[in-house]
């Protein structure tokens, strides 16, 4: 956190008005300062999760086509996990956009100088993400928002 603490809510609020109207950017940061971000919390896990469900939907959807043409159930597994797990073209956006919320949740509870045990977009990613994850999305938040699911391994598939 000290990367975001020594002058990176700057260099942060700056990547966020690349994406967003500093009008839209405002707003935000002045309704959660007093607030806090659980909301944007929330929404950032489901944005992620649902990518994880939109790929499972992929890899069921290949297995019964497999399934249909009277395939081995081999060759069906095979081809449902195989679909699961490549990366579909929404992964890097989903991704990026969900990171930006959790950058946007911790950025608003440092410059609203609330406790960061209450934080919970930092919560959420240390619980889910782990401590070595929530550095690389610090790290990333001070360089460009796009390439973020590239900085958070496991956010697509390489």
């Amino acid at each position: 956190m000290d990367v975001v603490k020594r002058g990176g809510t700057a260099v942060i609020a700056e990547r966020a008005v690349a994406y967003a109207s500093g009008d839209s950017w405002n707003r935000l940061v002045k309704r959660h300062s007093r607030r806090g971000c659980d909301d944007l919390a929330l929404l950032a896990r489901s944005i992620l999760l649902g990518k994880d469900q939109l790929h499972d939907v992929v890899g069921r959807a290949a297995g019964g086509l497999f399934a249909l043409l009277g395939r081995p159930k081999v060759e069906r597994v095979f081809a449902q996990e195989l679909a699961r797990r490549i990366p579909l073209p929404v992964d890097a956006q989903l991704s990026a956009a969900a990171r930006g919320l959790q950058i946007a949740g911790i950025y608003v509870c440092v410059v609203g100088n609330r406790s960061l045990t209450d934080c919970a977009c930092l919560r959420d990613v240390l619980i889910v993400d782990g401590q070595e994850r929530l550095q690389q999305l610090l790290q990333g938040a001070l360089e460009d928002w796009q390439w973020l699911p590239r900085r958070m391994s496991g956010d697509i598939a390489e």
